[in-house]
């Protein structure tokens, strides 16, 4: 099976989760990773994603199976 995710709504809800984390608890990395996440496209958003443990379930727009 293969996803089609919303990649803008993802970015979006990454870029606020981590200045959130910034601006209200000065986590300083926070900062950082946001930089990271406005240049990632396509695949490197969503491996980042993946690895800052966000579940990417909500932003499934639609499911292709192979069959």
């Amino acid at each position: 099976m293969r996803a089609k995710l919303d990649l803008e709504q993802l970015k979006r809800d990454m870029l606020n989760d981590c200045r959130g984390a910034y601006f209200g608890g000065g986590f300083g990395g926070a900062m950082y990773a946001s930089f990271e996440i406005e240049r990632a496209e396509g695949q490197e958003l969503v491996d980042l994603a993946e690895r800052m443990g966000y579940d990417l379930t909500p932003y499934i727009e639609e499911i292709t199976s192979y069959f």
